[in-house]
């Protein structure tokens, strides 16, 4: 789902300048000079193979689209030559893919407090038409409205009568957390698979309703999470609309004919997402395809207990993801990825990877 270009980059990281953003975030984000990876923790012990097959498969799927460069100037056509480059060595030998990105990128620490989110496709049984079940619908862009509703006009009719139902859940949770993920895989009820793609967002500002319920004090900050969140809402349902409202954020969707359904989850970048290597990032900021070693003390995302430390690919956006290190990690799909992605909110730090 998802600042004015300043100058290029790869200059301003070797003096440790800052780069400042435009109106909409009125954040500056500064760059370390150059470093010796080896010295970035975490960076010795990463899958290097994979990070860079992730990458590959990222251009790869890029096609002839170009992306625009954003505000930490990395540019679509820098990254597409060390794309092809990489397509001459062995991507799988792990010490070759290391020494092919040491010599291609300079590596600079985003000198900002970072943070990471985890997010998943879920999937979720969905109706083409309306029924006794299936009653909570979600739209299709408005391409006619020349003024998009908040959510809580949504709520209040702003869409009826216009045709722009492309589907109906049973429960307006789901709704509510599958426009918070940007996509979805629904099963509908003759057993046939979609996929249901993010196909815009209304452009009024985004509300984390957990911190709503937070400042009210109705879960702590400590036992917040997407479990929490969801049992809370269950729980209350007479409440359930007023808090939703809160978040005026409203995103719109398409539904894929069945032919055209892909299995894997598509980022704001049309590429197909990587479990655990594709990052939503600011879209403002980081220009898609850029790479981002990120390091956390995140040690939930699988069964090794590892802290986190991995190259990741920038290939999606989300109302949410606002800064220069800010990241919403993908974790895959269905109800464990899920269980997974809701209990990730950790301190992070970025490290953003500058083409030579």
């Amino acid at each position: 789902m998802a600042l004015s270009v300043a100058a290029g980059i790869s200059s301003a990281a070797a003096t440790g300048s800052t780069i400042t953003n435009d109106h909409r975030t009125m954040r500056s984000a500064t760059l370390s000079g150059p470093l010796d990876p080896d010295g970035i923790d975490g960076w010795a012990a990463d899958d290097h193979s994979a990070a860079l097959s992730a990458f590959v498969a990222h251009c790869e799927g890029s096609g002839e689209r170009s992306q625009p460069t954003k505000a930490f100037g990395i540019s679509d056509a820098d990254l597409r030559t060390i794309c092809s480059k990489a397509l001459k060595i062995n991507v799988n030998n792990a010490n070759e893919a290391k020494a092919f990105l040491e010599q291609n990128f300079t590596f600079h620490r985003v000198e900002d407090d970072g943070f990471v989110t985890g997010y998943y496709m879920p999937e979720l049984e969905g109706s083409l038409v309306r029924t006794g079940d299936y009653t909570v619908p979600l739209h299709g862009y408005p391409t006619d409205l020349k003024v998009l509703p908040t959510r809580g006009e949504v709520m209040d009719g702003a869409l009826d009568g216009m045709g722009l139902e492309v589907l109906w859940l049973k429960d307006p949770i789901d709704a509510f957390f599958t426009a918070v993920q940007g996509s979805a895989r629904i099963r509908l009820p003759n057993g046939e698979l979609r996929r249901l793609a993010f196909a815009g967002k209304s452009g009024h500002p985004y509300t984390a309703i957990g911190r709503v319920l937070i400042e009210r004090g109705e879960i702590s900050k400590d036992n917040m999470g997407m479990d929490a969140l969801r049992t809370w809402l269950a729980k209350n349902p007479s409440q359930q609309k007023a808090v939703f409202r809160h978040n005026k954020s409203y995103i719109f969707f398409e539904l894929q004919s069945a032919e055209e359904t892909e299995v894997a989850a598509i980022g704001g970048a049309g590429t197909a997402l990587t479990d655990l290597r594709s990052l939503a990032i600011d879209d403002d900021l980081h220009t898609y395809g850029s790479l981002i070693f990120v390091s956390s003390e995140l040690r939930t995302y699988d069964k090794s207990g590892d802290r986190f430390a991995k190259l990741m690919v920038a290939q999606d956006t989300g109302s949410a993801i606002k800064g220069p290190a800010r990241g919403d990690i993908y974790v895959g799909s269905g109800a464990e990825a899920g269980a997974v992605a809701g209990n990730i909110r950790h301190r992070a730090e970025f490290y953003l990877l500058v083409p030579k």
